[in-house]
């Protein structure tokens, strides 16, 4: 986990670095002996913001005698459905293959297994930017041939300035709380001594999801995508003062 730690260099404390101070990434570490009592904690916020972009996956499985046949099938009914997703709108660059298949199929007979013959699959991801229209693209693509679809996963393109305002609760949270502490022990105010920032909190997002059958006789399907929650965490710590 990458910590990015920030101390307060007091006058009055022993002090001792190591390593060396560079720009970009490189980080000084300090160890403080502060003179008065300190205050550790950890603080978790989070923001709640609307999705901008829903990425699903969809696909086509045909079936036929031969693997050449299910192949071929494949490839037209496949061809169908991403033309479809770039008419709708979905950029090249948001259409990305993530997997294809070629299996044999067999049938339980009478304790034996009979083949049945070849099922090709193909599916791709697709980023959705305008999810007023995600509605049609499930129903649309239906129409075209896709037999599946997973998803979609809501989220944010640019989730920085929420990653910032989640951030900047937790700061003030936690500047809140240490100085009650600090007044309840007989101290006026509090320093920062080290802060650090949890990569694994920071910017986590409930990210909902939902699974949709394919069904060309439905009408529009409804989705709602709901809000995220995007959470930030920091370590603490304060020395007390006067």
């Amino acid at each position: 986990m990458r910590k990015l730690i920030f101390a307060a260099m007091l006058v009055t404390g022993g002090m001792m670095a190591s390593g060396a101070m560079a720009r970009g990434a490189n980080i000084t570490m300090v160890n403080i002996n502060p003179t008065n009592p300190v205050i550790d904690m950890t603080i978790s916020e989070t923001v709640e913001t609307l999705p901008d972009i829903a990425t699903f996956s969809t696909g086509v499985q045909t079936m036929a005698p031969t693997a050449s046949a299910a192949v071929r099938a494949n490839n037209v009914q496949m061809a169908s459905v991403v033309a479809r997703l770039k008419t709708l709108g979905i950029a090249d660059r948001d259409i990305q293959t993530t997997q294809i298949n070629l299996n044999q199929q067999y049938d339980e007979r009478g304790g034996k297994q009979v083949f049945k013959g070849y099922e090709a699959s193909n599916m791709v991801n697709a980023t959705l930017r305008d999810l007023t229209k995600l509605s049609v693209f499930l129903d649309a693509l239906a129409l075209d041939g896709a037999t599946s679809f997973n998803g979609p996963i809501f989220s944010i393109e640019d989730d920085s300035p929420f990653r910032e305002a989640a951030r900047d609760k937790v700061w003030a949270t936690a500047m809140t709380r240490a100085r009650n502490l600090a007044r309840k022990a007989g101290y006026n105010n509090v320093r920062v001594l080290r802060v650090e920032e949890n990569d694994q909190e920071q910017g986590f997002a409930m990210m909902k999801m939902a699974r949709v059958s394919m069904d060309a006789a439905e009408n529009a399907t409804p989705i709602s995508p709901g809000e995220l929650s995007i959470r930030a965490s920091m370590s603490f710590t304060f020395e007390m003062v006067k």
